[in-house]
């Protein structure tokens, strides 16, 4: 049958045993209520995203560094997201945990209705790639995300481009300890404690933690590693979405290869954080229905799977259901707007109704000082 696919493009195995996997869901159960005085939503709800923060941006964007260029157009620093926070908190924004968007209803799953702090806008941020996978290491991203002794959640680097090689733990260079920090200080920035959407791949592990079927060394312990910081992570409010397991592009990857990718997510990444109703399609490439309205072969498998809510990139807010043709089998999707170098520079205007680009963009460091 010819298949009728839609796309959208971001511009801007089982081997050895795991550790018994966890029971608990990839949304808080019980998280911390600051909220009061909760007013029926009916606007439209903004998804932000972006990647891994260049937590040394100095060397991330140096000359000499070969991922110089990606990272100027994928991602943010320190400096940008602390500045965005700020804007997104005094333009009356505040985090809504992905989760509570949608609900399903005799057997179809629909958005759900919205009740949010009056005077609030609920905003949703999520965060790609979350790996720190090895190809990426000692170029200007942390190493991995620890809980440290004190239970409070922190990013760990291994310096080795200093005169003085250490081992660094910061609270201030990554987009977890930073939104944890921030959240504390502006308690109603955060609806019913949501914090963000951790988008996780799963072939070079997650979170920093070489997870994944390939590391034949020491894997059982990097899984009981990870195992730690979710359980923080989930109790503080965060949630997962999946990103694929090898990040493929939709328009390359066959059925039989999509199926082994699901696969993967299930037995290597699953055991780990739990069941997630998210997918977050990578590079923003996304496939929904033949000519005749029923699901793709794909698509069906992510739906077998447990999917519920789909989300694409675009720089405007979209969250509603695919495709228009009133025929086809109905998804709930959700568009996410870059936040990111190229972004910063070519959307000023549509971002404008977020934040002024000029009031986050690192001038100190980033390469192209002109926007």
């Amino acid at each position: 049958m010819k298949k009728f696919i839609v796309l959208i493009c971001f511009f801007s195995i089982v081997g050895i045993a795991f550790a018994l996997p966890l029971t608990y869901s990839t949304s808080p159960s019980s998280p911390t209520s600051i909220s009061s005085n909760k007013v029926l939503y009916t606007g439209q709800v903004e998804h932000l995203f972006t990647h891994c923060l260049l937590a040394y941006p100095a060397l991330a964007l140096s000359e000499e560094n070969p991922m110089q260029s990606d990272y100027d157009r994928d991602c943010i620093t320190p400096n940008e997201f602390k500045a965005l926070l700020r804007e997104l908190y005094e333009n009356n924004y505040a985090l809504i945990d992905i989760n509570k968007l949608f609900e399903e209803k005799d057997g179809k799953i629909v958005k759900a209705t919205l009740e949010v702090p009056e005077g609030k806008k609920p905003l949703v941020l999520s965060f790609d790639d979350v790996a720190y996978d090895q190809r990426k290491m000692k170029s200007g991203m942390v190493d991995k995300i620890i809980v440290d002794e004190n239970g409070k959640l922190a990013s760990q680097t291994e310096i080795t481009w200093s005169t003085k090689p250490s081992v660094e733990i910061s609270y201030d260079n990554e987009f977890i300890p930073i939104l944890e920090d921030f959240v504390e200080k502006h308690p109603d920035f955060s609806i019913d404690g949501a914090k963000a959407t951790i988008c996780l791949t799963g072939f070079d592990g997650i979170l920093g933690y070489r997870t994944s079927l390939k590391n034949t060394e020491n894997r059982i312990q990097e899984i009981n590693s990870a195992k730690i910081v979710v359980e923080k992570l989930l109790e503080k409010g965060w949630n997962f979405a999946c990103h694929s397991f090898g990040h493929y592009h939709m328009t390359k990857i066959s059925d039989e290869k999509f199926k082994e990718e699901l696969e993967n997510w299930k037995s290597q990444v699953e055991p780990i954080i739990g069941q997630t109703s998210i997918y977050v399609y990578p590079y923003g490439e996304w496939e929904l229905t033949n000519e005749d309205g029923t699901p793709t072969t794909k698509h069906q498998m992510l739906l077998d799977s447990g999917f519920k809510l789909f989300c694409g990139v675009g720089v405007a807010p979209f969250f509603s259901y695919l495709p228009y043709s009133k025929n086809s089998t109905k998804t709930l999707f959700m568009d996410r707007t870059p936040i990111d170098g190229y972004t910063l520079r070519t959307q000023k205007d549509s971002l404008s109704r977020l934040f002024e680009v000029e009031d986050i963009y690192d001038y100190e460091f980033r390469p192209n000082k002109e926007i």
